[in-house]
């Protein structure tokens, strides 16, 4: 074979390999142009500024996977990048070691999934499992009207809500959860909102009416809210009834018990006020918040009332305490952290100093606040519950910023709300199984134990003993039954029973 035609094979040979790599590359380049996604913010601020930091950092990394089509990631497979889940189901068995979007989407956890970073569903639905592992709890805005769209061929858009300012009722026409407590007995609710526009001076604005049946009174309060960013102005004024004591239950968990048990875990006053307040906040992983509230308020003493309650658990309603009723000016300074991590669930630690002076009210205090809630999970099915809640005055404070102790909720070998003061601390380790046994009609059954201990007094007054319980029991759904002791006081023993405490374990997913 001559030298010629050697080097016209080898010239020949060339041009095809050539050919092929640039057939190979147009491939590849079409494929990253279909992987293409961008994010429009709407006007307005009706999306959710956390989910759309974490969207952008995925999208400015560009180390992306995109999703549209309905997938299963395997058992055994692995994404080593960033996904982006638009308009499909992903039903997770592998490992994604990035984070997760997912928009107009649902994802689905199963037994052995796991996702090493953040996870943001936005309109669509997030489904955990027991045995699946989630770094941090999903960040999900199911109800949100996140949207994609392809405006031209390889390109995503997801586009955050906004839109001009709207009225909007809340809840079934305007009609939002009813209340029932001891003070006011049924309190009918009834609210309308404004949703701001793209206008950044547009507030977005809540009006609330209460109507209080024990008492005949009609109240409410109006609430405007600037937005920017994260980060928000507030101001409000009206008339409300108003507790220190919920931390203790939600206002569902509190109704359903005073309704059924007449088991009410609040004291209560009446209040006309004005307040604002400036709330900033930064943070991905771990989210920082802080800022300065400045109220004023005119308070009154509630009188006692008796109402309907279907059964009288260890004596049914307690009266309700007066409070030294005046003016108050105060301003309060608060900050706070909280966190998801692999292997603790949920930490949230909060710590506030107020202060009021006799020279705008009535009354001089500076009291000093702080509360803690820490959720490791121990095994597959074990949660371990870590609370406490604490309040200290350098001065005496007038009634209606005191608090109290006792009951299901804190320490039940106490009557409910027994020690009350402007002294108070308390502290709850947890420890529950989440079994996947169910009772019938009564729901989930979750055993537990606990020890607690806490002390509540009034300034000027003999510190009392600190008391401590010892618990076990068991949840049926969210009615919880329970044997407690007080070893510190001849083993005083009692059997309480009440709404099951919320839990939020690893997989579940929340805003």
């Amino acid at each position: 074979m001559s030298v010629a035609r050697l080097l016209r094979r080898g010239w020949g040979r060339g041009l095809g390999l050539l050919l092929l790599l640039q057939l190979v590359g147009g491939l590849l380049a079409a494929r990253t142009a279909g992987q293409t996604v961008e994010f429009r913010k709407g006007g307005g601020s009706r999306g959710l500024p956390l989910a759309d930091e974490v969207v952008k950092r995925v999208l400015a990394r560009n180390s992306y996977q995109v999703f549209v089509r309905d997938t299963i990631l395997a058992a055994g497979d692995t994404v080593g990048v960033d996904v982006v889940l638009l308009s499909a189901t992903l039903r997770v068995e592998g490992t994604i070691v990035g984070d997760l979007i997912a928009v107009e989407s649902d994802v689905f956890m199963r037994p052995g999934g796991r996702i090493d970073g953040a996870v943001v569903v936005l309109n669509g639905g997030f489904y955990g499992s027991t045995l699946a592992q989630l770094r941090s709890p999903p960040i999900v805005g199911s109800t949100l009207d996140y949207r994609v769209d392809d405006p031209r061929p390889g390109t995503y858009v997801i586009s955050a809500p906004g839109g001009g300012a709207e009225l909007r009722l809340p809840g079934l026409k305007g009609f939002l959860v009813p209340g029932y407590d001891r003070v006011n007995a049924l309190t009918i609710l009834w609210g309308i909102d404004l949703e701001r526009g793209a206008s950044p001076w547009v507030p977005e604005a809540a009006a609330r009416l209460r109507l209080r049946s024990a008492r005949g009174k009609l109240d409410g309060d109006l609430t405007f809210r600037w937005p920017f960013g994260r980060h928000a102005v507030e101001i409000g004024a009206g008339r409300a009834v108003r507790s220190n004591d919920e931390w203790i239950q939600n206002n569902i968990e509190n109704s359903a018990s005073s309704l059924i048990l007449g088991a009410d875990y609040r004291n209560y006053y009446d209040a006309k006020y004005v307040d604002g307040k400036l709330r900033l906040e930064q943070g991905t992983r771990w989210v920082w918040s802080y800022g300065l509230h400045l109220g004023y308020e005119n308070a009154r003493s509630l009188d006692s009332k008796d109402p309907f309650s279907i059964f009288e658990y260890r004596g049914g309603f307690r009266d309700n305490p007066a409070i030294d009723d005046g003016e108050i000016a105060d301003f309060r300074l608060f900050g706070g952290v909280k966190t998801s991590l692999r292997r603790l669930s949920t930490l949230q630690l909060e710590l506030g100093f107020e202060g009021a002076d006799q020279a705008v009210g009535d009354f001089t205090y500076y009291l000093l606040t702080g509360a803690l809630n820490a959720e490791l999970k121990l095994a597959a099915a074990q949660v371990l519950a870590i609370r406490f809640e604490g309040q200290h005055p350098s001065t005496a404070s007038p009634r209606q910023r005191w608090r109290a102790l006792g009951g299901w909720r804190t320490l039940p070998t106490l009557a409910r709300l027994e020690r009350r003061g402007d002294h108070l601390w308390w502290f709850q380790a947890e420890y529950l199984v989440l079994t996947g046994r169910r009772l019938g009609a009564l729901g989930r059954l979750v055993p537990w134990a606990s020890y607690a201990a806490g002390n509540a007094w009034a300034s000027r007054t003999a510190k009392p003993r600190v008391v401590h319980n010892l618990g076990a029991g068991i949840n049926f759904g969210v009615i919880g039954v329970g044997v407690y002791t007080d070893p510190g006081d001849d083993f005083d023993t009692v059997i309480a029973v009440g709404v099951a405490r919320s839990y939020h374990p690893p997989y579940k997913a929340r805003l």
